[in-house]
């Protein structure tokens, strides 16, 4: 099958980076992408830290996670954006150190899966949605489609490289769990488009 999509509402993330939420870290001032701790050269929080929020009005009511991490790299012709997944550099062996380049950098299987929240530039800083319903009432433009690898079915989901996700080769989308092997990123609540 071809590759497609699947709404914001339709699939839940699973985390897969370490580490829990700290329960006493509220919402950053002025919101998740804030110039001050967001798209920055220097970390404004410590790498690996998460913050849990509850999603109540926008999209699906729930609890999300978001982690601060880097982005580290980027490919060539994909600009890492909103809805976008990223995933660990193969080249660079720490979690956190996240790329949208599906085609160069993921190594044996994909190690964690994020998704930005919006433009980065390569090696800043930001936070990145991990686990939980798509937290549309604290980042309104991860709300939408995102792409999938065109065979996805209800339950769980893997990430993978995919050969022509919108009209940009090269991206990271949601795909079936293809072995025992694979790392279950996120439960679809729902087929993909195609």
């Amino acid at each position: 099958m071809p590759d497609s999509t699947l709404d914001s509402e339709l699939f839940y993330l699973l985390d897969t980076t370490p580490g829990v939420p700290n329960p006493t870290l509220t919402t950053p001032v002025g919101g998740f992408t804030a110039e001050a701790c967001h798209n920055v050269v220097a970390p404004a929080y410590p790498v690996g830290t998460k913050i849990q929020v509850y999603n109540e009005t926008a999209g699906v009511a729930g609890y999300s996670t978001f982690v601060y991490a880097q982005a580290e790299t980027q490919d060539a012709t994909n600009v890492i954006k909103a809805r976008m997944f990223l995933t660990t550099l193969a080249a660079t062996p720490v979690w956190w150190k996240l790329t949208n380049d599906a085609g160069a950098d993921i190594g044996d299987g994909i190690n964690c899966l994020v998704v930005a929240l919006s433009t980065m530039t390569t090696a800043y800083y930001g936070w990145f949605w991990c686990e939980g319903v798509c937290p549309e009432d604290y980042v309104a433009a991860l709300g939408g489609n995102y792409y999938t690898e065109g065979d996805v079915a209800i339950g769980p989901v893997t990430g993978g490289t995919l050969a022509t996700p919108g009209t940009t080769a090269g991206e990271i989308g949601l795909t079936a769990v293809a072995a025992d092997t694979s790392l279950v990123v996120g439960i679809s609540l729902a087929l993909d488009a195609a």
